[in-house]
């Protein structure tokens, strides 16, 4: 396409969408069960942590948000502790919650996760399922009918559980044949959904089975589906629909053109839990700010591949969407850009780790210092010498390898998130911006004598060192191999004598 990814990503933030659907309170409470109690032969769990996080259309409408865009939440929950939980949790991602409604007569979705050593023990559930009142049905097509007109897109988000009513879906066939609006459905039964018309769809492999009342296939999933493409435009009433088959991609099917497949890339999935929220996410901004089906089925895709290299349900940022287009995904060009990304990560509550150096010739000890910084925290972003830099430092035969080079190869190891380059001596600069939870330096230090030490004492980092290994260094290999050739022109000169 001639304009730029990033550019139709940058347009996400001049965007509103309202999401609506039901909302999931998703609690992770960490421990250790550390003994039997005297009550029952039971263990004794004792809880270490506990995160809030969002599920269900509520995780939608956080990742609208985080990929910039103005969002609005329209749901119905209880009056509650869970339900206080869940808009605290949306209003720190920036989402409006004050179109939810909330009914006493309900007790709002909670899924309970117990887990010890990185293992679920139990999952406790609660809440209701059954559809909402008919005073309910009649406020939210209130709320929706007030803000329709000053929205771009509308996602509906049903996972079943009540909010998205027979009723409400006849109310939104009156409301948008009056006010037109890009309308994108993700649910279980997109059948639902036919008289609405909308403009495009989500279901996954599984719901695609069962809106075609087929089984699985023994051969190529994508192929079978692509069978039935006329089929699934007849009964999801939806002129695109994104069929994601998590490892063999996306197949996107829209009226009058060819199938289009979008290839996943192998990825070391963490937990893709809620990739599936961001996939139609990205799409309806992509749809939105009015790119191509299958531009905005790529765009969705590495949406979706940003998130499953995360832990827990998390969204992806306007700036992770952008990076991930570049030549080097994880490389960052731009020191505002990297902001942006920390600021966001902060907010999902990790820890950010920062390690610089020139990184010319990896070796052993750039391996063990990496993974000991990554190990510090959550996050590790990588501060690179550019080549001046090191020549400055290091002399006129340095590097041996140049930024980009040293760039692409940092980029291929598990333990980087993410690297930036600085043109200073020292990144003192670097690391004001950044501002690190932890820093990591590799060398015979202790805390008071790195350099860095009074920039770092005033932010309220902590300090972690990691000692060089013996014979582990680039100047060492270089000194070896110019031996070896030293040694090598000695026995040729010798040998022509």
């Amino acid at each position: 396409m001639k304009e730029k990814l990033s550019d139709v990503i940058e347009r996400f933030k001049n965007l509103r969408v309202l999401v609506i659907g039901d909302a999931i309170l998703d609690t992770y409470v960490k421990g250790n069960p550390d003994r039997v109690s005297r009550e029952a032969p039971v263990l004794v769990f004792n809880v270490d942590e506990q995160e809030h996080q969002c599920g269900g259309a509520a995780n939608t409408a956080i990742n609208v948000a985080a990929l910039g865009a103005e969002t609005y939440f329209l749901t119905v929950l209880g009056k509650d502790s869970s339900s206080r939980e869940l808009m605290d949790v949306l209003k720190k991602h920036r989402v409006h919650t004050d179109l939810i409604l909330r009914d006493k007569g309900r007790v709002t979705i909670a899924k309970k996760r117990i887990t010890a050593a990185a293992h679920m023990l139990m999952r406790i559930d609660e809440g209701t399922t059954s559809p909402i009142s008919e005073i309910c049905e009649k406020e939210l097509l209130l709320k929706v009918a007030e803000l329709l007109p000053q929205i771009d897109a509308l996602i509906l988000s049903d996972y079943g559980f009540g909010v998205i009513t027979p009723a409400v879906i006849n109310g939104l066939k009156e409301l948008t044949a009056k006010e037109s609006k890009l309308l994108v459905a993700d649910g279980r039964d997109l059948s639902r959904f036919k008289t609405l018309k909308p403009d495009a769809v989500k279901p996954n492999y599984e719901e695609t089975l069962q809106l075609l009342h087929i089984d699985k296939a023994n051969y190529n999933r994508a192929e079978q589906v692509q069978l039935y493409a006329k089929k699934l435009h007849e009964v999801t009433g939806a002129n695109k629909v994104a069929v994601t088959l998590d490892a063999d991609g996306v197949l996107f099917l829209e009226k009058g053109k060819n199938p289009y497949r979008v290839l996943a890339v192998p990825q070391d999935n963490k937990r893709a839990i809620g990739a599936g929220d961001t996939f139609i996410s990205a799409m309806t901004l992509s749809l939105a700010a009015k790119v191509k089906g299958e531009v905005a089925a790529q765009i969705a895709a590495a949406a979706a591949a940003v998130v499953v290299q995360k832990e827990g349900t998390v969204g992806c940022s306007n700036s992770e969407l952008k990076a991930y287009f570049t030549a080097v995904p994880k490389y960052i060009s731009n020191t505002g850009q990297l902001v942006e990304i920390i600021k966001d990560l902060k907010k999902q509550g990790k820890k950010i780790v920062f390690t610089n150096g020139c990184f010319d010739i990896i070796h052993k000890g750039h391996i063990t210092l990496l993974n000991k910084a990554r190990d510090a925290g959550d996050v590790l972003i990588v501060g690179v010498n550019n080549d001046e830099s090191i020549r400055r430092l290091k002399g006129p035969e340095r590097p041996i390898n140049n930024l980009e080079d040293r760039i692409t190869v940092l980029a291929g190891l598990h333990s980087v998130n993410y690297l930036i380059a600085f043109e200073e001596d020292s990144p003192l600069q670097l690391i004001k911006e950044v501002h690190p939870d932890v820093f990591v330096k590799g060398g015979n230090y202790t805390e008071n004598t790195i350099p860095e030490a009074p920039l770092l004492s005033k932010l309220g980092c902590d300090v972690k060192i990691v000692p060089y290994i013996e014979e582990h260094s680039t100047t060492h290999i270089i000194n070896k191999i110019r031996d070896i050739n030293h040694e090598v022109e000695m026995e040729a000169t010798a040998t022509s004598y």
